[in-house]
């Protein structure tokens, strides 16, 4: 029996329909690991999400106009963005506490985690994700007392467990290298007032998390130095807009998924 034009194109739009759906379920499908069961998280990783993300914040005071929870906040954002771009990746929950050191334990709030505590709560994480069946593990960490643990742990770790199949990767050009990208870039727009709770520090949070900024209560510390007033800051947040917060968080996406891909394609000694 022949079928008409119109029965022809209705299966066909029925076709792109489907595949439309499928599609946007796929994309706005949780890329966090504690939004699965273990049966989902089992059958995601036999599809092929075998890459993990483990990124760190920090829970410290960043002058009276920041939520105490400024890098957790940023940590969980650029983790999502991270993994929707690599593809195959999921991200386990934000460790939420770092050594932050004396000075920001002036003031209340602050968490303070001893380095190697902090290290090893990070590679029992790791262990514990290559144990479920990923086979790539990425630490990053948002604060700066995050990342000299962190750069040490990634080789001990990789050694630990390559013989399992399971490789750990140390991300720090979401930090060190996307920071000095951005002071040029606010450079260049003669903005000034990096520092604590400073410019850059203010509109990535302001980006991600608006609820979390207090604008009428920005005023400038002292730039000229890194120490912190008697407020808890060193920078000036006051040139700070959601829209520089977009484009510095675009920086730090971009310089960590770089290094990602670059470290990932690379051959490996045997």
């Amino acid at each position: 029996m022949r079928r008409s034009p119109l029965t022809w194109l209705g299966a066909a739009a029925w076709l792109i329909a489907a595949n439309a759906s499928a599609l946007a379920a796929q994309q706005s499908r949780s890329v966090f690991l504690e939004d699965y069961t273990w049966p989902e998280l089992r059958d995601a990783i036999a599809a092929g999400a075998t890459t993990a993300i483990v990124f760190s914040g920090s829970v410290e005071e960043s002058g009276p106009h920041l939520a105490l929870g400024k890098h957790n906040l940023r940590a969980r954002a650029y983790a999502e963005r991270i993994a929707r771009t690599l593809g195959g990746t999921l991200v386990a929950p934000i460790v939420p506490a770092a050594p932050t050191g004396p000075d920001l334990m002036r003031f209340p709030g602050t968490l303070n985690v001893r380095p190697e505590v902090f290290a090893e709560y990070n590679a029992d994480i790791a262990r514990s994700l290559a144990a479920a069946g990923f086979k790539t593990i990425l630490l990053l960490g948002d604060h700066g007392g995050d990342q000299a643990p962190l750069q040490a742990l990634a080789p001990r770790l990789d050694a630990e467990l390559a013989p399992r199949g399971v490789h750990v990767y140390f991300i720090g050009d979401g930090y060190a290298k996307a920071t000095a990208e951005i002071e040029a870039l606010a450079a260049s727009r003669h903005l000034r007032g990096a520092g604590h709770g400073g410019l850059w520090d203010t509109a990535e949070l302001w980006a991600v998390a608006p609820s979390a900024v207090r604008p009428a209560l920005f005023a400038a510390g002292d730039t000229s130095s890194a120490t912190l007033d008697a407020r808890g800051i060193s920078g000036d947040p006051r040139p700070a807009t959601p829209e520089l917060g977009r484009e510095f968080g675009d920086i730090r996406v971009r310089d960590a998924v770089a290094q990602i891909r670059a470290l990932l394609a690379a051959p490996r000694a045997p």
